[in-house]
């Protein structure tokens, strides 16, 4: 049993519609004050009739499709507005199980989970014959942290799955030894989420678990030993009140234990047995706080007992006992409504599926019915969410059903199919050796997921109900003249009913016959149809009679106004011996009391939902990875762009590829002619095209062509001695404002020299301080700074947005540092193992333009003219102290 309301806030109302579904009435006891809308602390007690024996009436929707086979748990995450639901299929190996994420609104499955696979070891075998799946049973949602809870009952496991991903973050299977004898589970069914824990109800305990660390905390004990019959079934934590009740199976209690102090229970409450003599089976329980009250279900032994037992949420005290027959199992509760969810889990009553109970007058008002007709099981499970009510029937109505989550026993590989080999089986006859053969292809038949709704529509009138039972006072009276001869009848009438009454000795005094008795009443003072003796009956053999007497009216009798009426006393008097000639006088008087008939409910309403079509099982998630995000689409690879050329650049030499093993000697660089504008091409040393989402131009970022120590690639098309960089502040309209040129050859190989995303010793660059290309360099330098501290990858695909940092970490093919940005200037030593690295602010600072200038053409040209200067000084210089000396 899994319930939305002990986490949702109060208010919510089950009024969601369905489209092309039943829509049936049904009614529930309503006093007069509660038609009005005036609600009292608790409900009438149960069965009692209101002034105007008035009913609830509801409008009730149902729809049915395809669910998962061997379905079992259901559970509501409110954060994702999800139903979630397990499925496994036994009987031999479990070939054929799932969890699946369901859309409330649509019912579609969107996802299912391959789930892990265990070894699989074949009844009375010793040895694993295979692999099945880890089956899933119980399920519940944890919202705070994310996650599903589920239990795997035949494997003794607990598996936590991500909500988002669906990726296993958590299973007990995955504990040491020593951890796991500490948990000792023993056939893990329910588990439920509340107050930052998880309750496992296992055979006589309760296990608990820390849902954020999934830690084991404490074990539970509610019962003196761990076995089929101290079960905890299902289960009721309730975390807006700090309650948890749980309900043991054979023990025929519920204990009630405080969230914050799991140590020892705060209340045991008795559950009550209809039938002493049959067992009660405890199944599951919840709690309606609007009316103080705790609803507890039961089982039952052969119909006996099998019904929900009503209790006073304070003191425990048992209030009322809602029969049922069949096998009542799971509950849930709309407080809101005071509507009460209960499934019958007997498969041999297709019309009693979902049970819709009055929870103020304990009445059964409406039955949902089943998809199946006499199949093995019936409806297991029962959800209240904002969306609508959920039921999982297990009768197997959709045959031969495809799914892509069965696997082959013997391979653990996944497959879409209709059937299954469910193992192995012994051929071998009885006494011989073991002769282990696969089993036959079973067909896989999915069960059926249930919707449905039940909103309030106002009243309805109810229906007279005769006193019966223990209320009518039977008693048996003896004939004056003959103590053989004997009467047996009510002694408390209802108004308006007709009187039964029966007789045994009557018997005719000559041979085999029974004797003719005339019945009075008030000793022949009221007369039916103008006649004293209301009514004759002749007794059989044995003298047993029977007869049904007609009630006196105004009508059809000499009684007058109230004479009859409730409260009143009359007699009937039972005669012999004057009808018959022959026969023994004899007399009997049955007295008797007139009561106010009792209002009883309408006649239960019966639904038979709608189909609604099946829209496949979604996308199938391998558990051991999750659901990974779509692979990002490749970006457009840049095209080099040269820049601007007002003259013929300075055209270098080829350079030789260095060996791998030595260092890359820098040759002497020729002086630049005075046409040199800045726009030489090395021979691949200024840019290589970089990977795809590893494309520094688009962030504004300066290609650096000096491989630090050791950073020189097999395939190096150059040994990047000539760097020509433009100020990022310098957009050309060929570049678009990227700010660099690019060498049209270079490395492809990136190699392993200095840590990735270094040059040399560029401390600025491990902290993330380079500025960025656009936009404001002090917060590109935090986004830097930060994408360092969250251990970006390198090259990092996402480079094109403006005023981004290059994450100061980057490294393009050549080894250099890329995705720097600002005036910066470089040196390096191909081969040297050093480098250095400047930076000065780049928001449009006259330094900035400065220090930028001696990447520039034009800085280029004044170190020529100084160069020249120079030399020219010199000579001066020489000729003067010659002519000095020569004087």
């Amino acid at each position: 049993m899994f319930s939305y309301n002990n986490f949702r806030p109060r208010g919510f109302k089950v009024w969601a519609t369905v489209s092309a579904a039943t829509a049936l009435t049904f009614a529930g006891t309503l006093t007069a004050a509660q038609a009005d809308g005036a609600m009292s602390p608790a409900a009438p007690a149960h069965g009692s009739a209101s002034a105007t024996c008035e009913y609830r009436s509801f409008d009730v929707r149902a729809e049915q499709t395809q669910g998962l086979p061997g379905q079992y748990q259901l559970a509501y995450s409110k954060k994702n507005d999800a139903l979630w639901a397990t499925g496994t299929v036994l009987g031999g190996a479990s070939t054929t199980a799932t969890i699946a994420k369901i859309d409330p609104q649509t019912m579609k499955v969107e996802k299912t989970v391959a789930l892990d696979t265990v070894p699989y070891v074949p009844k009375h075998a010793t040895e694993p014959a295979g692999v099945q799946l880890k089956g899933a049973f119980g399920i519940d949602v944890d919202d705070v942290n994310n996650t599903v809870w589920v239990t795997n009952t035949v494997a003794n496991e607990v598996t936590v799955y991500d909500q988002a991903t669906l990726k296993e973050v958590f299973s007990t299977s995955k504990l040491s030894q020593d951890e796991r004898a500490k948990i000792d589970f023993a056939h893990p069914r329910e588990v439920r989420v509340a107050d930052g824990k998880a309750f496992v109800g296992v055979r006589g305990s309760v296990l608990v678990f820390d849902t954020k660390t999934y830690a084991f905390l404490q074990k539970i004990t509610v019962a003196d030993v761990e076995d089929k019959t101290t079960a905890v079934m299902n289960m009721w934590v309730d975390e807006s009140e700090g309650r948890a009740y749980f309900p043991v199976r054979m023990r025929d209690e519920v204990k009630i234990y405080d969230l914050k102090d799991l140590s020892q229970p705060l209340q045991v409450v008795k559950v009550h047995k209809q039938d002493p003599g049959a067992n009660l089976y405890a199944s599951d329980v919840v709690v309606d706080h609007s009316l103080n009250e705790i609803y507890v279900s039961s089982q039952g032994d052969k119909g006996k007992n099998s019904g929900v037992g009503v209790y006073d949420k304070t003191t425990g005290e048992f209030k009322a006992w809602i029969d049922l027959g069949g096998r009542a199992l799971s509950l849930d509760a709309d407080e809101d409504n005071d509507v009460v969810y209960l499934t019958d889990f007997d498969g041999k009553s297709p019309d009693k599926g979902v049970y819709v109970i009055d929870g103020r007058t304990h009445t059964v008002a409406a039955s949902v019915a089943k998809n199946s007709s006499d199949a093995p099981f019936g409806v297991n499970d029962v959800v209240v969410t904002p969306k609508g009510v959920f039921a999982v029937d297990k009768g197997g109505a959709y045959k031969n059903a495809e799914v892509p989550f069965t696997i082959d026993y013997r391979t653990g590989k996944f497959t879409t199919a209709s059937t299954s080999v469910k193992g192995v089986q012994n051929k071998a006859p009885e006494g011989a050796p073991a002769d282990w053969q696969p089993a036959e292809p079973t067909p896989i038949n999915a069960d059926t997921l249930v919707k449905l709704t039940a909103s309030p529509t106002g009243t309805v009138k109810g229906q007279t109900k005769p006193v019966t039972g223990s209320e009518a006072n039977v008693k048996t009276v003896e004939s004056r003249q003959d103590a053989e001869a004997k009467v047996t009848g009510a002694t408390v009438v209802s108004e308006g009913q007709a009187i039964k009454v029966s007789g045994t000795g009557w018997k005719y005094p000559k041979g085999a016959e029974g004797s003719t008795i005339a019945v009075k009443y008030d000793r022949g003072k009221v007369s039916i149809n103008g006649d004293a003796v209301i009514g004759t009956v002749e007794a059989d053999a044995e003298g047993n009679w029977s007869i049904e007497l007609p009630y006196p009216t105004a009508d059809n009798s000499t009684v007058k106004d109230a004479s009859w009426g409730p409260g009143t006393s009359h007699t009937l008097s039972f005669l012999s011996g004057s009808i018959k000639e022959g026969d023994t006088s004899r007399g009997a008087n049955l007295d008797i009391t007139i009561a106010q008939p009792t209002c009883g409910a309408p006649e239960t309403m019966h639904v038979t939902p709608t189909n609604r079509d099946f829209q496949g099982y979604g996308t199938l998630v391998d558990s051991k990875v999750g659901e990974m995000a779509p692979a990002p689409a490749d970006p457009v690879k840049p095209e080099p762009m040269p820049a601007p050329s007002p003259s013929e650049p300075v055209k270098q030499e080829p350079m030789p590829n260095p060996s791998p093993s030595e260092p890359v000697k820098q040759e002497p660089m020729p002086a630049p002619a005075s046409s040199t504008d800045g726009d030489s091409k090395g021979s691949g040393a200024g840019n290589t095209e970089q990977d795809p989402g590893k494309r520094a131009s688009e962030a504004g970022g300066q290609a650096q062509g000096q491989p630090g120590a050791g950073q020189q690639g097999p395939q190096a098309g150059g040994q990047g001695q000539t760097q020509v960089q433009q100020d990022p502040g310098q957009k050309t309209p060929e570049a678009g404002g990227q700010g660099q040129t690019q060498g049209q050859q270079g490395s492809t190989t990136k190699s392993t020299g200095a840590a990735p995303g270094e040059t040399g010793d560029d401390a600025s660059t491990k902290e993330g301080g380079s500025s960025a290309a656009t936009g404001d360099p002090a917060s590109a330098g935090d986004d830097g700074r930060k994408a360092s501290e969250n251990n970006a990858p390198e090259n990092s695909g996402d480079h094109g947005n403006a005023g981004a940092a290059a994450s100061g970490n980057t490294m393009n093919n050549n080894g250099g540092a890329s995705g720097t940005s600002g005036s910066q200037s470089q040196s390096g030593t191909n081969g040297s193992g050093t480098a250095s690295q400047t930076s000065t602010p780049s928001n449009n600072s006259a330094p900035a333009a400065q220090s930028s200038l001696a990447h520039t053409g034009a800085g280029k040209l004044m170190w020529v003219a100084g160069l020249g200067a120079a030399a020219l000084a010199t000579g001066v210089a020489v000729v003067a102290l010659r002519r000095k000396k020569a004087h």
